[in-house]
């Protein structure tokens, strides 16, 4: 397989990839193929079910209760990534009844479920492939600076070995990924513009030396509920000679206004590289702190951040 480099980002701007808008349970499944209405024999109904993409379904649980002042939002943006495919999901927090009720009943969880295909042109979802899911509290209001950075989760899992069909991730119930990049920006608030820079610059280093033979792989950045997707072509970026030690390095760039407000210091980003030729593990996702507006933020996947 060959491709050359497709952009997939999101929101309005990035129409390439569809932005799914729910009130509480997130996504219907990606398109199967229709059947029509007749008397088929079990034979021919088995042949139709093969027919249908199987799925992925990852189940965000999202503790609205340890979300602070959460009556000043209008919705949470949900975003996951997995198999080289990125989704959005919003959450109403004004007009559905579920979201009061689960507020009045604090063991109880909003659950938000995506579901992938398991199986797409870059790769198969298979045990202990790595995903992410990250929410971010929205409201309508234009977003001030204040002493503290808007809260937010994210969590990174495995797929289980019990089964490639679904998983759980948990938000909002410990706040320590939020703790961290909130220490950090205040450090940093006596001296943040928040229209300036206008674009902030992130690297996905990935590397590929012990998978030199592969084709294509997607490669995602994804920092305050925006992601980027772009595929590959790995053959042709070896042969250009441009990458170091077998390591590809693969540049994005983001608006630094976003739904949920400026990207500032202390706010976490992701890099992922999923191809089904890669030994071990299909996807895998790396995080940190975004630390410099003006200059390049790095992340190594695949390699646990060392390369």
């Amino acid at each position: 397989m060959k491709y050359g480099i497709n952009y997939a980002g999101l929101g309005i701007k990035l129409g390439m990839i569809s932005v799914l808008t729910v009130s509480l349970f997130v996504f219907s499944p990606p398109s199967s193929f229709a059947v029509p209405e007749s008397n088929l024999d079990n034979e021919s109904e088995e042949k139709d079910n093969s027919m249908t993409p199987k799925l992925t379904t990852i189940r965000t649980k999202l503790n609205l209760n340890n979300i602070p002042n959460i009556e000043n939002h209008d919705r949470i943006k949900v975003v996951g990534y997995l198999n080289g495919e990125g989704q959005i999901a919003y959450v109403d927090l004004k007009d559905d009844q579920k979201v009061t009720q689960q507020q009045q009943q604090p063991n109880q969880n909003l659950n938000v479920d995506f579901k992938f295909n398991q199986s797409n042109h870059i790769s198969s979802v298979m045990f202990d492939d790595e995903y992410f899911v990250c929410a971010y509290p929205l409201d309508n209001k234009l977003i001030d600076k204040t002493q503290n950075l808007p809260i937010y989760d994210c969590d990174e899992g495995n797929i289980g070995l019990s089964t490639t069909e679904r998983d759980t991730v948990k938000l909002f119930f410990t706040m320590k990924k939020y703790n961290e990049s909130n220490t950090f920006y205040k450090t940093k608030l006596n001296s943040i513009d928040d229209h300036i820079p206008e674009e902030i610059n992130i690297t996905i280093n990935v590397p590929v030396y012990d998978a030199k033979d592969i084709d294509d792989m997607n490669v995602v950045a994804m920092i305050k509920g925006e992601y980027q997707i772009k595929t590959i072509d790995v053959q042709d970026e070896l042969n250009k000679g441009s990458s170091k030690d077998a390591r590809i390095s693969v540049p994005f760039i983001f608006d630094r206004q976003t739904e949920s407000g400026p990207i500032q210091p202390g706010d976490m980003f992701f890099g992922c590289a999923t191809s089904d030729e890669f030994p071990n593990q299909n996807s895998d996702c790396e995080k940190r702190i975004l630390k410099n507006l003006n200059g390049f933020n790095t992340i190594c996947a695949r390699k646990d951040n060392s390369c």
